[in-house]
């Protein structure tokens, strides 16, 4: 495994990191003897970073991965999440407080390493579900998870940053608060780090990457592998209302090429063309079983997709996976 600094942070993670939302049966159904098998394989392949959230399974994710740490010495870091509701916005610092307090506790820890902002950033607060504004983020919420910094039981703090109002999250970066940033992409997106191809219909991340840089946070890649469009199969029913996974299991359908030895799945391919990217510090594929993350982990020994697939590999995105 190859491990380097997360941005300021200085904390030494592992470039395939762990995401939570398999083992918080987000991405398909699996057990909890499973999910502990998953992080005992991670950590048995020297994977350190470890990214969950309540919102995984309703605590399924921080308390699989509280049990799978009892009794093993590894060193790990762990980033957890608020997404805060509506109701939570007259008394912020309560309402982060007591998500810290259900997530300590299913964690089986007294602190954790980060604590992400798990609402979408909209010009105005409610413009989409669970949405706030920068007002929110940059007054009461930071206000919030500073008391939290300050009480010990979080060392760092990030920013989730998919699919975002551009402006809103651009201005919450720049005020360098933030610590660290979850970036969405994956080989179908590519917004966070440049604009979208012209006429091509993608939600724009906002470059939110180089931005990110430009303040020395940390980069956490999330998606990977697009909701389980870039596998084999989604190993889950899809919504009709789910227009983004169903376009981008269409447009994944055009990846074959790519699956030249040794690259044997598109699951690999996946992973490895975010290793590609090295101002992403670490990436986090939503395994949930002892197999994709020994899939996962074995990519780290893998030759970067070659110069010929990454010539037409650009050559589609920019028509939109299209003609």
């Amino acid at each position: 495994m190859e491990y380097n600094a997360l941005g300021r942070t200085g904390l030494n993670v592992s470039r395939v990191g762990f995401g939570g939302g398999g083992i918080g049966q987000v991405w398909g159904e699996t057990t909890r003897d499973e999910a502990i098998r998953a992080v005992h394989s991670a950590l048995d392949f020297g994977i350190n970073y470890f990214d969950v959230a309540p919102a995984y399974g309703s605590g399924k994710a921080e308390e699989a991965l509280g049990l799978a740490l009892e009794g093993r010495t590894e060193e790990v870091i762990i980033g957890t999440k608020v997404r805060l509701a509506a109701e939570d916005m007259d008394d912020v610092t309560g309402a982060v407080q007591r998500s810290m307090e259900t997530s300590l506790r299913l964690l089986k820890r007294d602190s954790v390493d980060i604590l992400h902002v798990h609402n979408r950033f909209t010009e105005s607060r409610g413009d989409t579900p669970n949405s706030i504004s920068a007002e929110d983020v940059v007054g009461p919420v930071l206000e919030a998870y500073k008391a939290m910094q300050k009480s010990g039981k979080v060392r760092f703090i990030g920013l989730s940053a998919m699919d975002h109002h551009v402006p809103t999250l651009n201005h919450i970066m720049e005020t360098g608060d933030w610590d660290t940033v979850l970036a969405y992409y994956n080989l179908l997106n590519w917004t966070a780090m440049r604009p979208p191809p012209p006429g091509v219909n993608l939600f724009d991340n906002g470059q939110n990457i180089p931005l990110a840089k430009t303040h020395n946070m940390g980069v956490i890649g999330i998606r990977s592998h697009a909701a389980g469009a870039l596998s084999a199969a989604v190993d889950r029913p899809v919504s009709a209302d789910n227009e983004l996974l169903r376009q981008d299991v269409v447009s994944a359908a055009r990846l074959e090429f790519l699956l030249n030895s040794p690259i044997d799945t598109l699951s690999q391919a996946a992973t490895i063309f975010c290793l590609m990217n090295r101002d992403i510090h670490t990436t986090v594929p939503g395994v949930k079983n002892q197999a994709e993350t020994e899939e996962m982990a074995s990519c780290m020994d893998m030759d970067p997709i070659g110069p010929a697939h990454m010539t037409r590999l650009r050559e589609l995105y920019f028509k939109g996976f299209r003609g």
